[in-house]
């Protein structure tokens, strides 16, 4: 069960980042109703399932190796120690993104797909989780214990947002955005040194 537990901690540390993804769910479903908000989350995910599933299909390709291992290890690593950096020291801001386009449930669907996989972010996190699961697992079993833990969360958290989402945005100041993006990057950074530290 430790691919899967590891995978339920990464989830809930980018479950905890508030940007866009989570300002525009908020909107949706505030907005447009919860089965709206649903079909976003949704939208989400299964952008999140294509990702994984290119990044793991082009990085697959190459050989690996010892040196490979040590040396997805110290990228991984540095990504996410840089990520954590980023967070820690990011401008806050509150600023939604514009989801007046949504009229139906394939719109916010849609809108799900299209923000997640167009945020730059997201495509090298999971590029990070990759470099997590090649320095530590082989069984295809683990991989998708750990990609399923993650998943999950992100899954749940979203729910939870969804369902406390006029709380949410009506208690989200700059001041408690700060203290959320310093703990993910402390997470993050932490996350990072750990990984290069087991490669070394």
């Amino acid at each position: 069960m430790e691919p899967l537990l590891k995978g339920i901690i990464a989830g809930i540390t980018v479950s905890l980042l508030i940007g866009p993804i989570f300002l525009a769910l908020a909107d949706i479903t505030i907005s447009k109703g919860w089965r709206s908000g649903l079909a976003y989350v949704f939208g989400v995910i299964i952008s999140d399932v294509i990702l994984i599933y290119f990044v793991e299909k082009f990085l697959e390709q190459f050989p690996f190796d010892a040196t490979l291992k040590q040396q997805i290890g110290m990228v991984g690593g540095s990504l996410l120690i840089l990520f954590g950096v980023a967070t820690f020291f990011a401008k806050t801001s509150l600023k939604s993104v514009d989801v007046s386009s949504v009229k139906t449930l394939l719109g916010a669907f849609a809108k799900g797909i299209v923000i997640n996989i167009t945020n730059p972010f997201v495509t090298v996190w999971w590029i990070t989780m990759y470099s997590t699961i090649s320095i530590n697992y082989t069984a295809n079993t683990d991989k998708i214990l750990f990609y399923f833990g993650i998943l999950f969360m992100v899954f749940l958290f979203d729910l939870l947002k969804m369902r406390f989402a006029v709380y949410l945005k009506q208690r989200l100041s700059s001041q408690n955005l700060v203290y959320i993006k310093k703990i993910v990057g402390v997470c993050l950074f932490t996350f990072g040194l750990a990984m290069i530290v087991k490669v070394i």
